[in-house]
């Protein structure tokens, strides 16, 4: 199973010199929020966020 500590080995793009520097800082901002709210989903999924139907599919498959 994969770790969501893997995420913070997930680097940036790097970006074109034509691109503005607040464009640029506006969408590392928004990539970092990103980052986040991934690493706060996967840390807290569990059978108690999942419905009975999914939970009887992943034991079955």
């Amino acid at each position: 199973m994969a770790s969501v500590a893997g995420l913070a080995g997930i680097g940036l793009p790097k970006f074109s010199e034509d691109m503005p520097a607040e464009d640029a800082e506006a969408l590392t901002n928004y990539l970092y929020q990103l980052q986040e709210q991934l690493g706060y989903v996967l840390t807290n999924l569990d059978s108690e966020n999942m419905n009975e139907d999914f939970l009887k599919k992943v034991k079955n498959a």
